[in-house]
């Protein structure tokens, strides 16, 4: 839009106008080097939804089926943290669940997402989870934080609850500022999180969602990064004035660096913590979730399984499972997995997971975990293509012949980079679903 048509030769600073024509009035004031734009509500969001990762989200279709807790399972933790959530009255503001990979964070952290959902029940708002974000080292655009604030941002300013009264707020700060979607972490959590939640008075946060889910901080692939954030936050709960209304649930590895951060002094008023392990009766949860679903297995494959008891495959079994698991529901379910392939007889299947040993020797953190995907993997024929496609699924570093907007694990893909037969993917990835998701073929960007 322009006032001066064909005008040359002048300049204008610090000056406010308004342009009437017709109906339709727009406001704005232009200062030393702006640009002239127009000041039309909802712009600035809709530059803010430019620069946000979708499936960051605790209900995001790229994430589905999402981890979740097994019914009667995690219920002490489940029950630790509800209260947690729930006490208006409570001192500390951050909860941090740490625990080995495996043990199942994320599914907590999806199960408490769920369990307080913003919602309209019978016309009356409840809910108290503002926004969340699911880190994922395999995702270009969920392994570092480079979005992370204007994600959150965005899912503050389209909550049901809080949009209403913070999406005017974000929105402008976007329309007076628009690069500050890509201006430094600190400056965009401050403008577009802390000072539109400093428009409310404190007494209005009582009955608002507050709770900010971040799970899997560890997957960041910059560790500098990890420590950044939790700078960030920290200094959020400690240094502003009126207070940062917002409490976080945090899951992730106990890394050394996210430790080292967690014990600055100024976190011991305001963290609590806990270790997702034994102390949680993970054993007792993880044979639960074993007999249940074995059962259904047993069900599922019908006549195959009819000569099969129903205490199939016995008590001295599910502990044996128990026992190599070690706390990991990982173990777990890819043994489910494996055992309950339609292309083979559960009861051999079984079978051959029972029959693998830890060598004295063998030196790894997750022994058994590790030797159930070697045996896995070992059923593949032609190993020597497995191991290149692994090498680029494990590693997808950007610019491969890959647009980054585009996924680069499909099957297609696959094919495509390494000069495969169309449908070799899926039959060089035959049986190894349990270990692996390749998603069918889609369109990535490569030329057919």
């Amino acid at each position: 839009m322009s006032l001066f048509t064909n005008a040359q030769k002048f300049a204008i600073h610090d000056t406010s106008f308004t342009n009437v024509a017709g109906d339709l009035n727009y406001n704005f004031h232009l200062r030393h080097g702006e640009e002239e734009q127009e000041d039309t509500p909802g712009r600035g969001l809709d530059i803010l939804y430019q620069n946000v990762v979708a499936g960051a989200s605790h209900d995001a279709e790229q994430r589905f089926p999402p981890p979740n807790c097994y019914p009667g399972t995690r219920t002490q933790i489940l029950k630790i943290l509800k209260k947690w959530i729930t006490n208006d009255h409570k001192s500390t503001s951050i909860y941090w669940i740490y625990g080995a990979a495996g043990v199942g964070k994320s599914a907590v952290a999806q199960t408490i997402s769920e369990t307080f959902v913003q919602r309209i029940v019978n016309g009356i708002p409840e809910g108290r989870l503002a926004a969340s974000f699911f880190f994922s080292r395999a995702d270009l655009t969920r392994n570092n934080l480079s979005l992370f604030f204007t994600t959150i941002a965005h899912q503050l300013a389209t909550s049901p609850l809080l949009g209403p009264l913070l999406g005017r707020y974000i929105d402008i700060a976007i329309r007076r500022k628009r690069n500050i979607v890509h201006a430094a972490l600190e400056q965009q959590f401050q403008e577009l999180i802390v000072n539109p939640c400093a428009e409310l008075p404190p007494d209005n946060w009582k009955n608002l969602p507050r709770l900010i889910i971040i799970d899997g901080l560890d997957e960041c692939v910059d560790i500098a990064s990890q420590e950044r954030l939790l700078s960030i936050i920290r200094q959020s709960k400690t240094n502003t004035d009126p207070p940062f209304p917002f409490d976080f649930l945090m899951c992730s590895r106990p890394e050394p660096r996210i430790r080292n951060a967690f014990s600055h002094p100024d976190f011991h008023s305001i963290l609590d913590c806990n270790d997702l392990g034994e102390s949680f009766e993970s054993g007792r949860d993880i044979a639960s979730y074993l007999r249940k679903e074995f059962g259904r297995i047993r069900q599922g494959h019908g006549r195959t399984m009819a000569h099969v008891g129903p205490d199939w495959p016995g008590d001295g079994i599910i502990q044996q499972l128990v026992q190599r698991a070690c706390g990991q529901f990982i173990y777990a379910a890819t043994v489910l997995k494996y055992v309950g392939d339609y292309h083979g007889l559960p009861t051999e299947q079984l079978e051959i997971i029972l029959k693998i040993t830890v060598p004295d020797d063998f030196d790894s953190p997750y022994p058994d975990l590790d030797l159930l995907y070697m045996q896995i993997l070992s059923m593949c024929k032609d190993k020597e293509i497995l191991l290149d496609v692994m090498a680029h699924l494990l590693k997808p570093g950007p610019g491969i012949l890959f647009d980054a907007r585009h996924e680069a694990m499909t099957a297609f893909c696959i094919e495509g980079l390494f000069f495969l037969p169309k449908g070799k993917a899926q039959t060089l990835f035959f049986g190894l679903h349990s270990v692996l998701v390749i998603p069918p073929r889609v369109f990535c960007g490569l030329s057919h």
